[in-house]
């Protein structure tokens, strides 16, 4: 039973490496590739069509005239290429200062999530390795809040030009109930 549960737990890992070792970009700029299910067995063929790391980075402070080349760009990239995106949201639309506005370009560059295993019973939540804790998420987090919160709130202790109407989607909680196991996903209608 222990190491069906290990394999349970290491098999998006490995779904992941085969993407990533199965990888080709195309003249379009999408990656294609095959992807094998560790789990079912199944082997797909796949063209990326959107990269999504950190919440708010693409949808929102990315300018739109740069998502394909975020698309089909890499983490390896995003710091050179879009930190003036990123600075650029935070001092103008946001309206705070130059220095926050690297601070946060610098947490959210490159646009891939930091996970870390929890570990000592510390709570553990999307940029909480900002505050020296360990990074990742879990389904019930509500990344959206605390990316605005960081945005437009207070939340990483910038209490100047906090506008508070915008800290909040107003979303407190999934529609469905988060599954037990794996996948965890909550059940379709």
């Amino acid at each position: 039973m222990r190491t069906a549960t290990k394999f349970l737990r290491l098999a998006p890992l490995l779904v992941l490496a085969a993407l990533v070792g199965a990888c080709e970009d195309r003249p379009d700029g999408f990656a294609t590739g095959l992807s094998f299910n560790a789990v079912s067995g199944a082997h797909r063929e796949f063209t990326q069509r959107e990269r999504l790391g950190n919440p708010l980075v693409s949808e929102v402070m990315i300018v739109k005239a740069h998502h394909h080349a975020h698309n089909t760009g890499t983490p390896a990239t995003d710091v050179a290429e879009f930190t003036d995106d990123l600075t650029g949201f935070v001092t103008g639309v946001a309206g705070r200062d130059p220095v926050y506005a690297s601070a946060i370009a610098g947490a959210l560059l490159p646009d891939m999530l930091i996970t870390y295993p929890k570990r000592d019973g510390t709570p553990v939540f999307w940029l909480s390795w900002v505050f020296g804790g360990f990074g990742g998420r879990s389904l019930s987090d509500d990344v959206v809040d605390i990316g605005l919160g960081a945005l437009f709130g207070s939340l990483l202790g910038n209490t100047t030009n906090v506008t508070p109407g915008l800290t909040t989607d107003n979303v407190d909680a999934n529609d469905k109930a988060f599954g037990s196991t794996f996948p965890y996903l909550a059940a379709a209608h």
